[in-house]
């Protein structure tokens, strides 16, 4: 018997899949996978792993000539911002003072796929919080608002100053 396949099967005309889309749903259906077997604190723990060392790998994308990333709060949240946009996120400042930096958020990188699954918020804690840490020696971050948890935005409170607060992760550089 012989098979024979449609030619726009063949050559996947008929299929949208691009490449992007697969890696996000492939650590999107992972996330949702450990959230299940594991709970969220758990997943989210093998997340900020994740993140913190991607983290690492895109603050040094940032560093300048001498290998050192600005100190300054300004150029440290332009970084945010900038590395945000080049995924796929829609960062900006909210307010910024010598000992804190409030971004908000309207477009998650992982879009839509992310509700439901709050263990992703861990890459953007990680990554701000080495990024942050590695440039100031201490940061730490909360998100108080979160698109994977049904809030329109996510709300980045990054701080610079160690303080007595259990909200958020800390990070030292």
């Amino acid at each position: 018997m012989s098979h024979s396949l449609d030619q726009s099967v063949a050559t996947g005309a008929a299929c949208d899949l691009k490449r992007e889309d697969f890696f996000c749903d492939t650590l999107v259906n992972l996330a949702g996978t450990l959230e299940n077997y594991l709970g969220i604190e758990d997943a989210s723990t093998f997340i900020a792993r994740v993140g913190g060392d991607m983290g690492d790998a895109i603050g040094a994308l940032y560093v300048d000539s001498d290998g050192a990333l600005p100190q300054e709060i300004e150029a440290i949240g332009a970084i945010l911002i900038d590395l945000k946009a080049r995924i796929g996120g829609r960062f900006r400042i909210e307010t910024i003072s010598p000992t804190e930096l409030v971004l908000i958020n309207t477009a998650c990188p992982f879009a839509d796929r992310v509700v439901g699954h709050p263990s992703l918020c861990m890459m953007t804690t990680s990554v701000f919080g080495r990024i942050v840490s590695d440039a100031t020696g201490y940061a730490r971050v909360h998100i108080d608002e979160a698109i994977a948890t049904g809030h329109g935005r996510c709300r980045v409170v990054v701080s610079l100053r160690r303080e007595t607060s259990d909200d958020g992760h800390e990070f030292f550089g």
